[in-house]
């Protein structure tokens, strides 16, 4: 307990298919089914501690303002000892970012399914709304299925094989925050057949099943087992980890359990700016976002793969 109020868990549970546009996807809210089973089932959550938001829903659509609405309630009055747990399955995307701070000068964006009128949201948007306010102590684990989502919250610390990697302009906080992406911002991400043969992104359909077999694998056991679940699926695209801790690797995974900040520096390191390296496409997303727009795709329905990459063009595979 902390000031007589007991640990508390929220969760907040997005997937959008886009439904009646030429950029629908089949999977995302799938993934969302999927992931508020596994909470709720498998791991013990409340089932009123979460929320989703999906666009068969007109009671909790996904659109821009329901989405922050959503974040906010979130982390509000958040306190050390808290576990929170936000996904999102849907269309990413990228956009310049001004101020040079990201390596390849775009920040990675999420598409709320009213984007076309009320914009997209971007990695410092979402690090503004959910990682600024932790204080050292709560836990934010977070699952993107999406393009772009491999620094899709602004994190620091990069986990690769050499171990961390900090950003080159980090921006650190007090709280413990972890992504786990379905690919590189480099990428896009793919949908993929759950265990019960339901369309599902690659990375959610993973994790959910990793954890289903084995809710407390030491990080490189989850690591593991994500890559060779994917491999095995005949997926390209690596899961990634990225964390605002630099933390020791042989531990096990908890969602419960949050690593004490280390950060000696709170804020941003500014090092370099990089120039803007936009990868701009045709096809269904490009134009529902408007010429010029850098982007490369959203999530892609397995069973219409050659389909969905003839229309997005070669260089969503």
């Amino acid at each position: 307990p902390f000031n007589g109020r007991p640990s508390r868990r929220r969760a907040v549970l997005i997937g959008i298919n886009y439904f009646r546009t030429s950029a629908e996807l089949r999977g995302c809210i799938n993934d969302v089914h999927n992931l508020r089973s596994l909470l709720s089932e498998s791991l013990g959550w409340d089932p009123a501690c979460i929320r989703t938001l999906t666009d068969d829903s007109q009671s909790c659509m996904p659109t821009r303002s329901n989405v922050e609405n959503a974040l906010r309630w979130l982390v509000e009055d958040v306190r050390p000892g808290d576990s929170l747990f936000l996904h999102f399955s849907g269309h990413g995307a990228q956009e310049e970012d001004p101020n040079g701070y990201e390596e390849d000068g775009m920040h990675e964006t999420i598409l709320p399914v009213d984007f076309q009128q009320a914009g997209m949201i971007t990695d410092d948007q979402i690090n503004d709304l959910v990682v600024k306010p932790l204080p050292d102590g709560a836990r934010l684990t977070v699952v993107m299925d999406c393009c772009h989502s491999g620094t899709g919250m602004d994190l620091p610390f990069m986990h690769t094989s050499h171990g961390w990697r900090e950003e080159t302009n980090p921006f650190h906080t007090r709280g413990d925050v972890q992504l786990f992406s379905g690919c590189e911002d480099e990428d896009t991400s793919a949908d993929a057949a759950g265990a019960f043969g339901q369309a599902g992104g690659a990375m959610t359909t993973a994790f959910c099943d990793v954890l289903r077999q084995d809710p407390s694998p030491t990080y490189p056991e989850l690591m593991a087992r994500l890559h060779d679940l994917m491999r095995r699926r005949g997926f390209s695209q690596r899961p990634q980890l990225t964390s605002s801790q630099a933390f020791g690797f042989d531990r096990p995974f908890h969602l419960d359990d949050a690593i004490q900040n280390s950060n000696q520096h709170l804020g941003r390191i500014f090092r370099k700016k990089f120039p803007p390296r936009p990868r701009p496409m045709s096809g269904p997303l490009a134009e529902l976002l408007g010429t010029g727009v850098a982007v490369v795709g959203g999530i892609a329905a397995a069973g219409f793969a050659m389909e969905v990459a003839s229309a997005f063009g070669a260089s969503l595979f």
